[in-house]
């Protein structure tokens, strides 16, 4: 099976570039097709079309520069020569089968080593935006487990037990058929950030043993709900309990909060006995508070240092940052409907934030900062997240919406500092990878590890 994979710029916030540089490894073939003016037709139908008209071969190690010009079209440079490619098509670079691979030169990915350059096995497509956006698309079209090869190196840790990461090549497998975001209007099936999709950084021709085997051990497998694939989200760490889809992200058409609930989206503990932690009570700030007191808690997930964490916040910190962080939240049409402030419109001095609504899990979504100007409520598990960014601290993000708050005061009885106790790394729906490797090495297989995050679901052939 074929996917296509839109290739963002380095900080993986954008698919549109404004020029781009590939290098071949092995001779490689430039070829011109029409675009087609159906919208949502996935460039993969195409790199093998008749229609398709050879332009010219870049020799191995050639660089092959790409510039837009004016009217929507595009220049490619092999060595002297220049092509100009006219609005309405595609340039497909195909470096053939076997070991060839194309390196992008104007874009960096994350690796072991820092950012460098991704190297990519498959053909790539060029084109110009259509949208606001405009500039240039760059989208790699692989097989489908080669696109997995890289999306487990990314995501998973080759040393994990093996039925974590065949849970893991399922879940991701399914994710590249049905992505949160449709893609269809960007022509591809899916990206290739973590910030939109899941993180596929190129494919290391190392490949660990134990991702290989995961990969062909499911071959063709993927979870399905009513017949149709799910959407299988999955996180890093949850911190004892997963949480429920509509307590974490809005509408992705309407951005409505909540959104309607995913059924096999359900929050579920991951005590190996849950009546040794606080029965009947997850989801309470007790439940947290327990959780982050009990030294190493009997669940799937505690063994990770991911399972817990502490920020300090002093007192100087919040007033110098929290307002401007309010100002440009309401200023961004993403986060502006889960800001409300209040009649005043103003951030005053603060006197107190506490959390008023919790999910299933603990997670909080629902946050009030009350000041000397009115109330202001900070809703949704990633806005309520990156509220309490701090520039020029460690604090980029909060790691997790589970967390509880102790407030140390003055003897005024003024704030001196916050400090946030939390459980966690992710917003903790779905598949949390730490806890498939705790289930995995009690005993459990991947089928059992993915019927316990996303349940009701069955695994079929695609």
């Amino acid at each position: 099976m074929k996917l296509t994979v839109g290739l963002t710029t380095s900080d993986l916030k954008r698919l549109s570039h404004g020029s781009l540089r590939f290098r071949t490894s092995t001779q490689a073939r430039l070829y011109q097709t029409a675009l087609p003016g159906t919208a949502g037709t996935r460039l993969g139908a195409l790199v093998d079309s008749s229609s398709r008209k050879e332009l010219a071969t870049a020799p191995a190690g050639a660089n092959i520069s790409i510039g837009c010009v004016a009217g929507g079209g595009f220049t490619v440079s092999v060595g002297a020569r220049k092509i100009n490619i006219p609005a309405g098509n595609i340039l497909f670079i195909d470096p053939g089968l076997g070991t060839g691979t194309l390196s992008s030169l104007s874009f960096t990915r994350a690796g072991a080593k820092g950012k460098g350059s991704p190297s990519y096995r498959g053909a790539i497509a060029v084109y110009s935006g259509t949208d606001a956006a405009g500039g240039l698309r760059a989208a790699l079209i692989l097989d489908i487990d080669d696109y997995l090869r890289g999306v487990l190196q990314s995501e998973i840790p080759a040393s994990y037990h093996i039925e974590a990461i065949k849970a893991q090549a399922v879940a991701a497998r399914t994710y590249a058929l049905n992505p949160r975001v449709d893609h269809g209007p960007d022509r591809v099936n899916v990206c290739d950030s973590y910030l939109c999709c899941q993180y596929f950084g190129g494919l290391n021709t190392n490949l660990a043993g134990s991702h290989r085997t995961a990969i062909d051990a499911t071959s063709h497998q993927i979870l399905t709900y009513d017949g149709a694939p799910i959407l299988a989200l999955f996180s890093s760490n949850a911190g004892g309990h997963t949480e429920n889809f509509e307590n974490c992200f809005s509408d992705i058409r309407t951005n409505q909060f909540p959104p309607q609930a995913v059924p096999y989206l359900r929050g579920v503990s991951e005590a190996f006995h849950p009546s040794s932690l606080v029965a009947g009570q997850a989801g309470t700030e007790k439940y947290l508070r327990t959780l982050y007191s009990s030294g190493v808690p009997p669940t799937a997930d505690a063994w990770s240092h991911h399972f817990k964490w502490h920020v300090s916040i002093s007192a100087a910190q919040l007033e110098a940052h929290l307002h401007n962080t309010a100002a440009k939240m309401l200023a961004a049409a993403e986060t502006a409907p889960f800001v409300i402030p209040p009649a005043s419109a103003k951030f005053g001095h603060i006197l107190d934030i506490s959390v008023d609504k919790r999910g299933v899990s603990g997670s909080a979504i629902e946050l009030s900062i009350k000041t000397r100007s009115g109330e202001w409520k900070v809703k949704k598990e990633l806005v309520i997240r990156d509220f309490f960014a701090i520039p020029k601290s460690s604090i980029k993000r909060l790691k997790s919406a589970r967390f509880v708050i102790d407030i140390t005061r003055t003897g005024a009885g003024l704030i001196s500092s916050i400090n946030l106790k939390g459980l966690g790394w992710g917003h903790g729906v779905g598949m949390q990878q730490t806890g498939a490797q705790g289930w995995a090495k009690a005993g459990r297989d991947y089928r059992q590890i993915l019927a316990h995050y996303y349940q009701g679901t069955k695994i079929e052939r695609a």
